[in-house]
């Protein structure tokens, strides 16, 4: 299955994806700089009746500090297909204020290099798109 970033990466300049939990939209940017994939904390609250705690973990923030964080799993589909990976849960929604404003996009997390090798994905830029 293919998919075409050209949306993401036309607002944003971002490979962004929008995805669906409970009949909700989210949108997470694929990072592959990202060696785990998060969630923003607000998003774990409003679905806290279908994650699933998993532990927790200590992650690198881009600023050098590192942080101990949640770790839940929490199903969404994309494009027909189920997925239930684990996210680090941070809040991140500061972080990408800046790009709702301008683009009018807001992005709830991010699906890390964890995820894309577990699924097998491949982001090809020469034709800006995900093979899943």
């Amino acid at each position: 299955m293919i998919y075409h970033l050209n949306y993401g990466l036309n607002k944003t300049r971002l490979p962004i994806i929008p995805v669906e939990v409970e009949g909700k939209h989210l949108c997470f940017i694929i990072d592959t700089g990202s060696t785990c994939s998060l969630i923003d904390s607000n998003v774990k609250e409003y679905f806290k009746e279908i994650i699933t705690p998993v532990g927790n973990r200590n992650i690198n923030g881009i600023d050098g500090i590192k942080y101990k964080v949640d770790v839940i799993t929490l199903p969404f589909s994309f494009e027909g297909q189920s997925f239930n990976p684990k996210f680090c849960v941070k809040p991140l929604l500061e972080a990408f204020k800046d790009m709702e404003v301008e683009s009018g996009i807001q992005v709830h997390g991010i699906l890390g290099t964890d995820f894309l090798i577990e699924h097998k994905w491949i982001i090809d830029f020469n034709e800006m798109q995900i093979i899943l």
